[in-house]
């Protein structure tokens, strides 16, 4: 007589490893516990490595000293990259591999690192770039709002941004 897998009742009819859907699912849970490689055990393993390089990085940007969200701290590489610190990588290489593409890195936060990269795009350059005027362009034929403008140009809307955020703080 063939017995549940679980539970070691017998079974019956077309029962062939578990006697009710509730030893079924005891049986899985157990067993994907135990799994090193599901989408769970993989998450908190690359949480448990993130943690340990961004301590190792002394907790906080390199460069403004933020250390609020583990989320918001990011591994910059200074020479050499081969690959990419993220969550994937963190959960799925050798420690050995980790910390020596960690070595080559530095913590920053995510707006200093977006900052670092992309240095050419502060707002007086972007506003150069794509000049004065909010209107409309022949060739932005994806703006289709035909709400009016308040301010008529991007100076205009810059200056009051920061004449508002002066009178604020």
């Amino acid at each position: 007589m063939r017995v549940c897998i679980e539970c070691e009742k017998n079974l019956m009819g077309n029962q062939r490893k578990f006697c009710s859907n509730a030893c079924k699912q005891r049986n899985h849970y157990q067993r994907v516990k135990s799994q090193t490689n599901t989408y769970h055990s993989q998450t908190v393993r690359g949480l448990r490595r993130k943690l340990m390089f961004v301590l190792l990085s002394g907790g906080r940007c390199e460069r403004c000293g933020y250390d609020k969200n583990i989320s918001s701290l990011e591994f910059h590489h200074l020479r050499d990259k081969e690959f990419q610190l993220d969550m994937r990588t963190l959960s799925n290489s050798s420690l050995e591999i980790l910390y020596k593409e960690y070595e080559k890195c530095m913590l920053l936060c995510a707006n200093c690192h977006r900052e670092l990269h992309n240095s050419d795009a502060s707002i007086d350059s972007v506003l150069r770039l794509v000049g004065d005027s909010l209107e409309k362009s022949s060739d932005a034929k994806w703006m289709n709002s035909k709400k009016p403008l308040e301010l008529a140009t991007l100076s205009q809307a810059l200056r009051a941004l920061r004449e508002g955020a002066e009178t604020s703080g």
